[in-house]
């Protein structure tokens, strides 16, 4: 089977999948606040950030076309579009939890999609959320995220202008710069569209951060590690300023729980998080960050049980020092089991 036949077959998939579970999602007025906050670099410094979830009505893409093979978040989004005034009731609650964290601060906004798709988030909502963070003295970054197709010129600038001197970072899911591996995400871009997106970010001044998808369905441990360090090592080239490896988990309702659910895919181990980072640290300028979800669950990437944890809290610490050191010593009984399963591999393909 050719790649275009496999995306095609993904696709089928992912539909029928959408059609069931989209039938749970709430109706806007019942969607609950999502927002915390966490250690996280700002700016090349230690700080905190505050994550935001605002309950729009979700990704354009996974709404029509099936979405990417391995993402749920759009049964977090809404069962309709909500009012402008809903979601600047959920922003304005979660900002209040910012009062006793000091700075740096970062607030990241996401919705299950594209900030800068207006029928995810309004203008007049966009404006009034950037301008609302423009007189907040603590705040140095906002970051948000988007697909290629919206990041548009005037959209940027305007954006930029509205924060003022705060520095606007934009965050796309790339998750490989190879169009193979994306076509089996069913990621819906190409890496040249990508690039044209940033170009324009670039041009503008504003900072770009990129996600990594550690392990995609249907590639092997040892071939999901060579392609996210052959990405990191093509996004250094490019000069992003964030890459942030995000290892797969088992979402509800996608073609990669499917897999899971048959015996034919396991998420990533942790192991090969501490790899890719110590072979690629020191030859990237971009801040490398790896923050789990669901470290050592079945459902996310995981050991033997035993060492899951310590090896979670080293790369999330990692991830806000950009202190390698602490990685260079993990051992576990399990660590030569992941050695051998990425051998085997590569002998057997």
């Amino acid at each position: 089977m050719n790649a275009s036949d496999l995306s095609r077959l993904i696709l089928s998939y992912s539909l029928k999948l959408r059609e069931d579970y989209l039938k749970s999602r709430k109706p806007p007025e019942r969607m609950p606040h999502k927002s915390w906050v966490e250690p996280d670099r700002v700016l090349g410094k230690e700080g905190h950030a505050l994550v935001i979830i605002l309950p729009t009505v979700g990704c354009h893409w996974a709404l029509t076309s099936g979405g990417c093979s391995m993402c749920g978040y759009v049964y977090d989004g809404s069962q309709s579009t909500p009012s402008s005034s809903l979601l600047l009731d959920h922003f304005k609650l979660a900002y209040e939890k910012l009062a006793a964290i000091p700075p740096p601060i970062s607030v990241k906004i996401f919705t299950s999609g594209s900030f800068f798709d207006e029928k995810e988030v309004p203008k007049q909502v966009r404006d009034e959320i950037l301008h609302f963070l423009s007189r907040e003295t603590k705040v140095e970054e906002v970051i948000v995220e988007s697909r290629p197709e919206f990041i548009r010129e005037d959209i940027i600038s305007d954006a930029i202008n509205a924060l003022k001197e705060k520095r606007l970072t934009v965050a796309i899911g790339l998750e490989s710069t190879s169009d193979r591996v994306r076509s089996i995400i069913n990621k819906g871009f190409s890496l040249n569209d990508f690039k044209a997106s940033l170009e324009i970010l670039r041009r503008l001044e504003a900072g770009v951060k990129v996600y990594l998808l550690v392990k995609p369905p249907l590639l092997r441990e040892a071939e999901a590690i060579f392609d996210v360090k052959r990405s990191i090592k093509h996004l250094s080239e490019m000069n992003v300023d964030a890459i942030s490896l995000n290892p797969c988990t088992v979402h509800k309702g996608t073609f990669v729980e499917l897999l899971w659910k048959k015996g034919c895919y396991r998420p990533p181990w942790l192991w090969s998080l501490v790899k890719i980072i110590l072979d690629v640290q020191g030859e990237v300028d971009a801040t490398l960050t790896c923050t789990p979800t669901a470290s050592g669950l079945p459902r996310g990437p995981h050991n033997c049980g035993l060492c899951d944890r310590k090896i979670d809290a080293a790369l999330k610490k990692f991830s806000v020092t950009q202190d390698a050191k602490q990685l260079e010593h993990l051992n576990c009984k399990c660590k030569l089991e992941w050695k051998l399963h990425c051998q085997e591999e590569l002998v057997s393909h």
